[in-house]
């Protein structure tokens, strides 16, 4: 990411915190947030498609502009290097796709059908405006993201049980609500998702309960966490420096090697919690008590 695109983009995640630490007036996510100089993104490529066609299973090197596919069955289709900019995916079905090095520009996943779904390599966020893609409410079941750039997505209330977000960039994502169990008993839910070697700086998991899943190597700085459960996930070597935690449960947690800088242990419950000799001194610094070395 070049300095320009980097500058931009931590002034959006500025502008975030800033609203959900009330310090502007309540509005939308950013990414719903043009500002004045934004302009519908033109693409002037003759290859450009605007259908899916029903019966076509795979597609290479295709661009598809302001396609409309809401409510379509569109299960197991395979995309390589193909681009897509203001589709609309609402309502679909789209089980089982599989991407590779794709990009997604402002396009809508809005309570759409990714169970299994694998993305690799894809990018879902337009630098040029500091757009992410929404999948609000979608079905993200056993999905997988890989090497891919979700920044800025929202997946608030999404359904995401057993998913994998593997060497990505995320940040300034929403996953408020999401839900990340399965209930394998009556009234018994199971939790499960791999969260790994991410980049979620300034994300938003307000509200999840992520209990025992594994979120190890991953930054969550400066992310918001309030109301979270986080009962014994795995967050070795994790980036937890200046998170939003207020009511949020750590118990049990696996926090070995993690950056714990900011946290407060008078506020947390941190009951059963693996850590390092060394992240001591870091824990004991919100009580005001200095440890030196023996």
């Amino acid at each position: 990411m070049n300095t320009g695109n980097s500058d931009a983009l931590d002034a959006a995640l500025s502008k975030l915190q800033n609203n959900r630490r009330g310090k502007t007036s309540p509005s939308q996510p950013i990414a719903d947030q043009p500002t004045a100089a934004v302009r519908p993104k033109v693409v002037n490529n003759p290859l450009c498609e605007n259908t899916l066609v029903e019966d076509e299973f795979n597609y290479s090197g295709q661009i598809f502009t302001e396609l409309n596919s809401s409510h379509s069955q569109l299960e197991e289709r395979n995309f390589v290097n193909c681009e897509f900019h203001q589709c609309d995916f609402s309502f679909a079905s789209l089980a089982y796709l599989q991407a590779k090095n794709c990009k997604f520009y402002d396009c809508n996943f809005k309570q759409t059908n990714l169970k299994e779904a694998q993305f690799s390599q894809c990018s879902f966020y337009e630098r040029e405006r500091q757009l992410g893609c929404n999948f609000y409410a979608a079905d993200l079941t056993n999905a997988k993201f890989s090497s891919s750039d979700i920044s800025l997505s929202i997946f608030e209330r999404s359904s995401m049980f057993g998913i994998e977000i593997v060497d990505c960039q995320a940040q300034g994502s929403s996953f408020k609500m999401a839900d990340f169990s399965s209930l394998i008993r009556r009234n018994k839910p199971f939790y499960s998702a791999f969260v790994n070697n991410s980049n979620f700086r300034y994300a938003d998991f307000s509200g999840c309960q992520l209990v025992k899943c594994d979120l190890a190597g991953s930054t969550f700085s400066n992310a918001n966490f309030l109301d979270a459960n986080l009962q014994e996930s795995i967050l070795c070597a994790a980036d937890l420096s200046a998170i939003q935690f207020d009511t949020l449960s750590l118990a049990g947690a696996d926090l070995r090697n993690a950056q714990l800088t900011g946290l407060d242990i008078r506020k947390l419950d941190l009951q059963g919690v693996k850590i390092n000799d060394w992240q001591q001194s870091i824990l004991l610094e919100s009580l005001g008590v200095v440890v030196f070395p023996d």
